[in-house]
């Protein structure tokens, strides 16, 4: 399944060399492509309740995630996936040591053993207070990171530029208009902190933002979130954080502190200002429960 879209020009690129490798690996190979917003997420919910033997997806952060939201809500939610990386930041791939060939990644996926990974639940409630809920795959973030993934996403601008510079651009001036959040961070029931906040992480993998390499002790496998909260007010500060960030420069900075816990539970003191990136999407808004989900998702990498 392909989101034709993802990536912009570089993705358009990418697709043609791995259309043809794995073509050629997988004689029956079909192909769905998703044609809107949420379309994937139907898609995936109707092919995971057919005979297929894997589910492979083409795209970015967004993609994968509306993926696994649908294959979780399916009537088969053990439906086998792979990942081809095609989209902008494609974080959540970096937690697979995929080789980057096209012949060699289908081979490589071909080969690969079934194996069993976790998932994230989002809970929270929309506008009329019904609840929703919501699967993730990567990450899950409250603060500065939400207003870089609305910019990055804002309909109507040309993407001259992709991939991880797209993410840097966009950080720099997210930080530049920065003011601080405001909200309770509380983990397996125990508020681990209230009051000022830059960045709030609920972490599955360990990359976010085109490779920023957030939470280095991420395991998509060990049952528990990684959770960087940072408490960073300043620009200044800022700047020199995201710097940091994709070499992982920011493990034992004095305003960053990590946590596991398998319940996270964010509740903003402004909820105007309350900026939710879901695996690179704004996928929900306002305050939210999220939990890990053991093993749920079957997956060849």
């Amino acid at each position: 399944m392909r989101n034709p879209i993802a990536g912009g020009r570089a993705g358009q690129k990418q697709w043609a060399p791995l259309l043809a490798a794995f073509s050629n690996r997988f004689p029956d190979l079909e192909i769905h492509e998703s044609r809107s917003s949420g379309d994937a997420r139907r898609l995936a919910r109707e092919l995971a309740a057919r005979s297929y033997d894997l589910l492979v997806v083409a795209g970015g952060d967004g993609t994968i995630s509306d993926v696994v939201d649908g294959v979780l809500m399916s009537t088969n939610p053990d439906m086998p996936l792979a990942f081809l990386p095609t989209g902008t930041g494609c974080d959540f791939i970096r937690n697979f040591n995929l080789p980057s060939d096209p012949a060699a990644l289908a081979e490589h996926i071909a080969q690969a053993p079934l194996r069993k990974i976790d998932a994230g639940l989002l809970i929270s409630r929309d506008a009329e207070g019904n609840e929703q809920r919501r699967h993730f795959a990567n990450i899950t973030s409250v603060g500065i990171s939400g207003e870089i993934v609305e910019a990055v996403n804002a309909p109507g601008r040309r993407r001259i530029l992709n991939g991880p510079i797209r993410f840097l651009f966009h950080s720099a001036l997210a930080i530049l208009r920065y003011r601080p959040y405001d909200f309770e961070v509380l983990i397996d029931g125990m508020r681990v902190h209230h009051g000022k906040l830059a960045l709030t992480a609920i972490a599955n993998g360990g990359w976010f933002g085109g490779g920023m390499h957030i939470t280095p002790d991420a395991n998509v496998a060990d049952g528990r979130f990684e959770i960087a909260v940072m408490r960073e007010e300043s620009v200044f500060g800022l700047l020199n954080l995201l710097g940091r960030l994709h070499k992982a420069g920011h493990v034992g900075h004095p305003l960053l502190s990590f946590h596991k816990g398998r319940r996270v539970e964010l509740r903003p003191r402004d909820p105007a200002r309350f900026p939710v990136d879901v695996d690179g999407e704004t996928a929900i808004r306002g305050g939210f429960i999220a939990e890990i989900l053991p093993g749920v998702l079957t997956v060849r990498t």
